[in-house]
């Protein structure tokens, strides 16, 4: 081997090298968002390249079908071990990923066949194999920055598809799903054993004795791709309408909890029309009793008298009887559970802030704070609200054994509570209430406290 075929097979090498290490960036960047750890969100690509550098390097079987199956199985079990939630999903994922890479593979192969071949066999670089040299290491770097730009375009319209990231994938829906893909590797796997047979049988590559197969393979890849897109917005379009109905279970629950809470306020107000009706009579027996001189037992019919009336009035002042019931019953449940609560909380009196949908605020937002501290030692919440310049805000912080994963579309946290995830859904309803008062939710949390804060505009 003279020095010029060194030097050209030292720049496919490289070339070949530089394409496996840019593939492990674009699978870093597809596969980070789906990991609960991102510390080691960079470990799977990084896994990845430095297996198949290894195959490159050394290869211990010919068969590139085989390779590359091996490096995706390799990108699989570090996304595994990073994190072993959603094992299905990783394996969708690992198989998304490895049709990602033959399509758009498929697309660059297709250009360099269009153009960069031509150019390196045409009549003036033949006789200039030097320069020949140059060129092919000029092409073969815009050849790599155009095939990684192509890579993370459908990574990236891949990723924004697939929304609930951090959604556990179900069996029925990982078989629901893969089967079209499945087809999609079917395909992939025929285009491979045509390509191979045809080189064992002729001794040269398909597509150069057939160009028209080129254009079959790039329309069936782009036509996939397609069709990838396609069942990933229609699964998550499912999952979305599926949520919704879970968050207005959770609303119509809470809207009967609602009810509850408005009757026993009407009891109470019956109860105090009956407390002014025996008033009168009260009163009258006092009278008397002074009247004969009788201040002993005028001072025991009036501490008795006091007794009755304080049983029968709510722990909770904020300046509205049905946000009252509920911060009473949430203070039993705290006392409960030995969560120590303190309250500064008022009522936005003469707003255009309705009571019932603080009322549902106030239920999500006490009970994820509930649910948060009791799993802590010293646990404790704190809930205040006031009003600053034209927005009513309501803040409520609690301990926390350890920090919330959020979800990076909706900024709320994860579904944890329960086979029904109410925490998650039940903030999804705080944060539709906000909206309509053209507000938000805040969310600020350390490692051993979450505090949520709620924005409602005043009119």
């Amino acid at each position: 081997m003279n020095d010029l075929e060194i030097y050209w097979e030292a720049a496919s090498r490289i070339a070949g090298a530089a394409g496996l290490i840019l593939t492990g960036c674009v699978l870093n960047r597809f596969g980070a968002p789906f990991l609960q750890n991102r510390k080691y969100a960079r470990v799977p690509g990084m896994v990845y390249a430095a297996v198949m550098l290894v195959l490159y390097i050394f290869p211990w079987y010919n068969g590139l079908l085989i390779v590359n199956v091996f490096g995706m199985a390799s990108f699989f079990a570090a996304m595994y071990a990073v994190d072993k939630r959603n094992i299905r999903q990783k394996v969708f994922l690992a198989v998304v990923g490895y049709l990602l890479k033959w399509i758009t593979g498929g697309f660059s192969h297709m250009m360099w066949g269009l153009f960069g071949e031509r150019i390196l066999l045409s009549n003036g670089m033949t006789d200039k194999p030097f320069f020949s040299l140059a060129v092919f290491c000029i092409m073969e770097t815009v050849y790599a920055a155009a095939a990684f730009g192509i890579q993370i375009l459908a990574c990236d319209m891949i990723g924004r598809a697939y929304v609930c990231k951090k959604e556990n994938m179900t069996r029925r829906e990982f078989l629901l799903m893969i089967s079209p893909f499945t087809l999609i590797l079917l395909g992939y796997f025929i285009f491979a054993y045509w390509e191979r047979m045809y080189w064992r049988d002729v001794g040269i590559y398909i597509e150069d004795a057939h160009p028209e197969y080129m254009w079959v393979q790039f329309c069936y890849q782009m036509l996939s791709f397609v069709a990838m897109l396609t069942i990933i917005v229609i699964y998550q379009n499912i999952k979305g309408i599926r949520r919704q109905e879970q968050e207005n279970a959770v609303l119509a629950q809470q809207m009967t909890t609602m009810e509850r809470h408005i009757s026993e306020v009407e009891a109470l107000y019956r109860d105090i029309r009956g407390l002014r009706h025996d008033m009168g009579n009260h009163v009258m027996i006092l009278e008397n009793l002074l009247e004969k001189g009788e201040r002993e037992e005028a001072a025991a019919y009036l501490s008795e008298w006091k007794k009755q009336g304080d049983g029968g009035a709510s722990e909770m002042k904020s300046g509205n009887p049905v946000t009252d019931v509920i911060l009473t019953e949430k203070k039993k449940e705290m006392e409960e559970k030995g969560i120590l609560f303190t309250c500064d909380f008022h009522y936005p009196q003469g707003t255009n802030i309705n009571a019932f949908d603080i009322s549902i605020i106030l239920h999500n937002v006490l009970d994820n704070a509930i649910y948060g501290a009791a799993q802590c030692q010293n646990p404790y919440i704190r809930l205040c609200a006031y009003c600053r310049k034209n927005a009513y805000m309501i803040e409520v912080s609690n301990t926390l054994l350890q920090k919330i994963v959020l979800e990076e579309e909706s900024g709320l946290p994860e579904t944890t509570k329960g086979t029904g995830g109410e925490h998650g859904y039940g903030l999804a309803n705080v944060k539709r209430v906000a909206a309509r008062y053209f507000g938000g939710i805040d969310i600020v949390q350390s490692k051993t406290e979450f505090q949520l804060t709620v924005m409602l505009m005043l009119a």
